[in-house]
């Protein structure tokens, strides 16, 4: 692995839905003007590779992999610290980071002008995934297929809620913000393994995974699950497996016993016409209470 080449940023506007149905042209380089979210990653120093991406989860799992070409550079210039620290990547691709607002130069312009000011970095550019571990798998070939999902199982995907009333939530401490669009097949797809709903992960690839509580399966669908898992039993890898199980253990609690298991639902391409769900900022609160969370 080297230190430099796993994809790369390619600094391009992007749009963001705002209130009544606008939509609102952001520059790299800008605040971003919209819910924080996404697969969070951080550049950091590794003494074999330099500096790399990594992911982690509670500080006891982590993997490594090439930084994506310009990145560093990037995030050197809107003011990270020797262009290390956390960045996240959207459904859509976009790359997110929270630069401390003492060191940015358009606080100014932010929606919140203290704490850590979330920023627009650009658009990922090519592959960018791990060697051990894929999150870019090759979608099953029809929506009725079901495979368990053998990538990232933590802080991995924009998370969304399920909800009852059928619409995709976006939720971040007490703040839920809709998507600006409708998402039925998806939803269907989802509560045909989970008729409760429940949360979804959509990732930077477009990818989408779900937690599907194995006791609640509708009779009609636990052969699908239980061949799905058997399937994994006998194919996983041994890193496979440690992520899925580690899943399910963490996953644990009264309501499921079992844990939750990360099932794959296919990928965005294949529901609704391809629209990747986008939240709606409707309350302005949310972004002085966001800018104080650093997201290390």
């Amino acid at each position: 692995m080297s230190a430099d080449g796993n994809g790369s940023l390619r600094q391009e506007p992007t749009q963001v839905p705002t209130v009544n149905r606008r939509q609102l042209t952001v520059e790299p380089g800008h605040p971003w003007p919209s819910a924080y979210r996404g697969s969070k990653y951080s550049l950091v120093s590794s003494r074999k590779f330099g500096d790399v991406a990594q992911w982690s989860h509670m500080g006891d799992i982590q993997a490594m992999t090439e930084r994506p070409r310009g990145l560093k550079t990037a995030l050197t210039e809107l003011g990270k610290t020797n262009g290390r620290g956390s960045f996240r990547l959207t459904a859509t691709g976009e790359v997110l980071t929270k630069v401390p607002a003492g060191q940015y130069q358009r606080t100014s312009q932010a929606r919140a002008n203290r704490g850590h000011i979330p920023v627009y970095v650009g658009k990922l550019d090519g592959d960018f995934d791990f060697e051990e571990i894929s999150n870019d798998p090759t979608p099953p070939s029809n929506t009725n297929a079901v495979e368990i999902w053998t990538g990232l199982p933590f802080n991995h995907g924009e998370t969304w809620a399920v909800c009852t009333d059928d619409v995709l939530r976006w939720s971040w401490q007490d703040y839920r913000f809709e998507s600006a669009f409708d998402h039925p097949e998806l939803v269907a797809a989802y509560k045909s393994l989970r008729p409760e709903g429940g949360r979804i992960y959509i990732n930077e690839h477009g990818h989408i995974w779900g937690n599907v509580d194995r006791d609640t399966v509708p009779s009609s669908e636990r052969g699908r699950i239980r061949d799905a898992f058997d399937e994994w039993e006998r194919t996983a890898s041994n890193a496979e497996r440690r992520l899925v199980t580690r899943r399910l253990n963490r996953t644990e609690s009264e309501a499921a016993a079992n844990g939750l298991l990360p099932v794959y639902l296919g990928h965005i391409s294949q529901f609704d016409g391809g629209i990747v769900p986008k939240p709606v900022v409707t309350d302005n609160s949310y972004f002085g209470d966001s800018a104080m969370d650093p997201d290390q």
